[in-house]
C-alpha cells in the first residue's frame, strides 16, 4: 500500500503549504438549514427544460458584518436543500470575487470583481438530503481580503433536474437577503430585496461527497460504487470503499486519487468503453486484488496534516467480459480533510 501512504505525505505537504489556521463556519444569516421558505432559484425545479428555471445565472454579495473584516480563506461553501433529490446538472458553476460596492441589477457590470471558480461541473449528479447544509464541493479555497470589498457570488445552473426523493425541490431561503437572478444564460439580471438562499462558509471543515450512484456496468450487469465511511475528521480514521465490482478471482481494483480539480467527465466509449467516465485526474495510483467485487481502503488522518485539504476519488476495475477495453469505472467522491 505504499501509494496510499505517498498520498498521505503528499496530502500533508500540499496542506502545510496552504497555511491555512483552524477556523470555523460562518452562517449568512443564521445555522438554521431547516428553515425558510423554499425556492427554486438558483439551483431550478426539477425540470430541466423549464422556461423559468430550467436554466438560470444568480448573484447574492455577502455584507463586510457577516465575514468581518479581516482576511480568509474560505474552504468550501454550504447551501440548504428543502427536499432529499437526486439532482442533476449539465452545468453547475459558482464564481467568487469582490466588489467595492453593491451589485447592481445590471449584472454585466458586477463581472468585473470575479476571478475564482471553484465550482465548474458539467454533467454531474449528485443526492441531497433536505434540512441539511449541502457541501458545493470546492475545488480549491477562495482568499477573501475585505480590503478588496465584498464578498460576491454568481451561480450558473444549467437544466437542472431531480429524480425520486421527497419535499420540495427548491432551496432554503431568508427574508433579509436580497439577490439578483435572470432566467437564462444572459446577464439582465432582476433585483429582487429578499429571500436569498442561506449560506454557510468554512474555513476548515471536513466530510465527503459522493457524485452519482455508480459508474459504468460491468460484466456482473452492475455498476462499481465507490462510497466513504468513518470520518474525514483529523486524528480520525476514513475508507474509501467498492461496491458492486465483478466476482471473479483477483480482479486488479485502481484507486485513482487526485489533488486537484476533477478533469472530467472524459468519454471513455472512444476507447471501447462505452457509458464509462473517467472523472478525476491520477496523481497517485493505487493497485490491489479482489474476488468478491468489493474492496475498501483505510486512511488514518494523522492531527499534523493541515486542515482544508480535499482529494478527489474515483475507482477503476479490469474486467476483460464488460467491454472492448475491458476496463469499467466507479462514480466518483471527494473527501475534505479538517478538524
Amino acid at each position: 500500500m505504499r501509494p496510499i501512504r505517498h498520498l498521505l505525505h503528499l496530502a500533508t505537504v500540499a496542506g502545510l503549504a496552504a497555511g491555512l489556521a483552524a477556523q470555523s463556519c460562518i452562517f449568512y444569516p443564521s445555522d438554521t438549514p431547516a428553515t425558510g421558505a423554499p425556492d427554486p432559484r438558483p439551483f431550478g425545479n426539477g425540470v430541466p427544460t423549464h422556461a423559468t428555471y430550467g436554466t438560470m445565472r444568480y448573484q447574492i454579495q455577502i455584507p463586510t458584518a457577516v465575514l468581518g473584516t479581516q482576511p480568509l480563506d474560505i474552504r468550501e461553501i454550504h447551501v440548504a436543500p428543502a427536499g432529499s433529490y437526486t439532482r442533476s446538472f449539465v452545468d453547475l458553476q459558482l464564481r467568487l470575487g469582490h466588489n467595492s460596492n453593491p451589485i447592481t441589477t445590471q449584472m454585466v457590470l458586477n463581472m468585473p470583481g470575479f476571478t475564482s471558480r471553484p465550482v465548474q461541473f458539467t454533467s454531474i449528479t449528485l443526492p441531497t438530503v433536505g434540512d441539511q447544509w449541502l457541501p458545493l464541493g470546492m475545488a480549491h479555497a477562495f482568499h477573501h481580503d475585505p480590503a478588496l470589498g465584498m464578498l460576491v457570488l454568481e451561480f450558473f445552473v444549467r437544466q437542472a433536474s431531480v429524480a425520486g426523493g421527497t419535499g420540495d425541490v427548491g432551496f432554503r431561503t431568508d427574508p433579509s437577503i436580497p439577490f439578483i437572478w435572470t432566467s437564462g444564460s444572459g446577464y439582465n439580471g432582476t433585483a429582487v430585496a429578499g429571500g436569498g438562499i442561506k449560506l454557510r462558509f468554512c474555513t476548515d471543515t471536513h466530510g465527503f461527497i459522493e457524485y452519482g450512484s455508480g459508474g459504468c456496468t460491468g460484466s456482473n450487469g452492475q455498476r462499481p460504487l465507490l462510497t466513504y465511511g468513518g470520518s474525514a475528521q483529523l486524528g480520525g480514521t476514513m475508507q474509501i470503499q467498492l461496491a458492486n465490482g465483478p466476482v471473479a478471482p483477483n480482479t486488479i481494483a485502481v484507486l485513482v486519487s487526485s489533488f486537484v480539480p476533477r478533469v472530467g467527465p472524459f468519454d471513455l466509449g472512444v476507447f471501447g468503453a462505452p457509458g464509462c467516465t473517467a472523472w478525476v485526474f491520477g496523481d497517485v495510483a493505487s493497485w490491489m486484488s479482489t474476488s468478491t467485487g468489493t474492496q475498501s481502503v483505510t486512511l488514518f488522518l494523522p492531527p499534523g496534516l493541515v486542515p482544508g485539504f480535499p482529494v478527489w476519488n474515483q475507482w477503476f476495475l479490469f474486467d476483460p467480459p464488460a467491454n472492448a477495453l475491458g476496463v469499467t469505472g466507479s462514480n466518483f467522491g471527494r473527501f475534505m480533510v479538517g478538524n
